[in-house]
């Protein structure tokens, strides 16, 4: 990368924030040409194919730069070949998001909102548990961001216990417990503070958002928003289409998505969606293995790590998740499908009725 002054010219090598001579703008320079300094052939099996040959190439643009480029395409030393353009980073629409609810989904939404430019509205009951929820925020970035980008986030973040103050939001998102009637609340006070143009979405995991919508005048407004956590790192959203959700709300449902620069993925109203409904039969297995006292937790989730290569065993990740909604997923599932594969197991049960949780509580399958 290179860094020019749009004053006196100057460069850098490095990304500056301003000219330290004249104070001026400082731009990123492209450059149009890259010249070839070397490649590496490979051939590789592909199904119908022998071999498929391919270089990566070293390249060197006009200022310096070295990047690793692959091509199907043969090339000589020192050709000088067309530069990619860098895609730009699309600009996020100046939206007023409220968040209700200050978890740490709550929270993880609001964090990756404000860093895209949105300003922000935390909402809780209780405005000591969002100050909690704003000091969670403010660790998380100090871990990877400067002091001065860190303060400009955080001053896009307005904490409340007032759901009046969602009054002129673009995007309402609800991210409480999975408790129906809790939810159908919220929305129900929402309806009567926000514009009639706002969209309301709910993170829920797993409940009926058809249901859920009838708790609005309009359930065309209701649309799924399914993060995952940590939501600053998981790049997977679900978008939920109920049988009322409108096809505007979808659609600016992805925009959103998109700008936060997440990966979205539509699915209709069933329970469980997409991820919950293939994950949580696999974590509760996991669970009665554990059980049956044949397995640690430490071997069953290396073996799954190592062996199936997951970045994290289905124990750990069911403390991360937190065990009580855990078994909420299951639950709906079960209740929804009829199939004894969703019950709970007896473990898993047991471990909620004690308030091992997991990670929140600082036991579950492991102690924390």
């Amino acid at each position: 990368m290179v860094y020019e002054c749009e004053g006196c010219h100057k460069r850098w090598y490095y990304d500056v924030k301003k000219c330290i001579f004249c104070q001026g703008n400082v731009m990123e320079l492209e450059s149009s040409k890259s010249t070839v300094r070397g490649f590496t052939r490979i051939e590789i099996p592909s199904p119908g194919h022998t071999r498929v040959p391919y270089c990566d190439l070293l390249l060197e643009d006009e200022y310096g730069n070295f990047e690793i480029r692959k091509s199907f395409s043969d090339h000589e030393l020192g050709e000088l070949i067309e530069a990619e353009p860098k895609e730009s980073k699309k600009v996020a629409k100046s939206r007023t998001v409220g968040i209700i609810g200050t978890g740490t989904m709550g929270s993880g939404i609001a964090q990756i909102c404000a860093q895209t430019g949105y300003h922000v509205i935390m909402i809780d009951r209780h405005e000591d548990i969002a100050r909690k929820a704003l000091t969670r925020i403010d660790k998380a970035l100090s871990k990877t961001t400067k002091e001065e980008l860190k303060q400009e986030i955080l001053g896009r973040i307005k904490i409340t216990a007032n759901l009046y103050e969602s009054e002129h939001a673009d995007l309402m998102i609800e991210a409480l417990t999975e408790d129906m009637e809790l939810k159908k609340e919220v929305f129900r006070e929402l309806d009567n503070e926000c514009s009639v143009d706002t969209i309301f979405a709910t993170n829920t995991s797993s409940l009926s958002l058809t249901e859920l919508s009838q708790a609005l005048k309009d359930p065309g407004r209701l649309v799924g928003l399914h993060f995952f956590n940590p939501v600053p790192r998981m790049k997977l959203v679900e978008i939920i289409r109920s049988k009322h959700t409108s096809d505007a709300a979808v659609e600016y449902a992805k925009e959103v998505a998109f700008e936060l620069d997440k990966t979205p993925v539509i699915t209709g109203d069933a329970p469980g969606f997409i991820v919950n409904r293939l994950l949580l039969i696999f974590l509760n297995e996991a669970m009665d293995k554990y059980a049956d006292g044949t397995s640690t937790a430490e071997d069953i989730d290396k073996a799954v790590t190592l062996g199936l290569n997951h970045p994290m065993g289905p124990l750990a990740l069911s403390d991360l998740i937190g065990l009580d909604v855990c078994k909420a997923i299951l639950d709906v599932l079960y209740e929804g499908y009829k199939d004894p594969k969703y019950k709970p197991c007896k473990t898993l049960c047991e471990m909620v009725e004690k308030g091992n949780l997991g990670r929140k509580t600082g036991e579950g399958f492991y102690k924390y």
